[in-house]
């Protein structure tokens, strides 16, 4: 029997539904330290050493995917991401600076390594790339922000308030182009075990993250 496609928006709901419910399975994964009323010290100078880590590898991998993106609204928003990713690294890399840390001194666990050097940089086709990243891994990102945001220094607080809001627009144009170009059930089969894939991949990475 041959697979019935959903349409693209209904597509992109249930994939939704998916990604918020392991996002929601993940919210009590966090590194000891953070039930008090702000992030201590130690605990901010290693996410940000992450977070630094993880938008500078975006916009490497992000912009190896534009050799191969012909759709010209998905090139044009992927390219405005690259110009977000690249200034969120300025903005968090001068948060990490004021600690005494370079970002260079930082060696990503392999876990991360894989999914930022590997995973994300293998990803073949558009539908592949905005459901596993725009859409899971950027609303990860999101989830842990947002749950820690009266948690930040007010100076740290308001560059992840701006960080927050790009990432909200990127999930925003994922959804909206995945609705878009993901209509079969082939290339809806290809977005949902992509997303799998990086939500799997991304739990991994979180439980290194914690042990600070």
């Amino acid at each position: 029997m041959t697979a019935t496609a959903l349409s693209g928006r209904e597509f992109v709901t249930s994939l939704m539904r998916d990604v918020e419910s392991a996002m929601q399975r993940n919210n009590g994964v966090m590194p000891p330290g953070m039930d008090g009323p702000e992030l201590p010290e130690p605990i901010l100078r290693h996410w940000l050493n992450f977070a630094v880590y993880y938008e500078k590898a975006a916009t490497a991998f992000i912009g190896g995917w534009l050799r191969t993106t012909n759709e010209p609204d998905a090139l044009m928003q992927l390219a405005h991401q690259i110009e977000d990713e690249a200034n969120h690294f300025v903005w968090l890399n001068k948060h990490l600076l004021e600690y005494g840390v370079a970002a260079s001194s930082f060696t990503p666990p392999k876990e991360w390594a894989h999914l930022m050097e590997v995973f994300y940089p293998g990803l073949e086709h558009l539908v592949e790339r905005l459901a596993a990243h725009n859409i899971a891994s950027e609303t990860g990102a999101l989830g842990f922000m947002e749950y820690n945001m009266t948690k930040f220094p007010p100076a740290i607080r308001a560059t992840v308030e701006k960080v927050s809001k790009d990432e909200k627009f990127h999930v925003a144009f994922g959804r909206r182009l995945l609705a878009k170009y993901c209509t079969t059930p082939e290339l809806q089969e290809r977005a949902r075990r992509s997303t799998q894939d990086a939500l799997n991949l991304m739990s991994a990475a979180r439980r290194v993250f914690v042990k600070v």
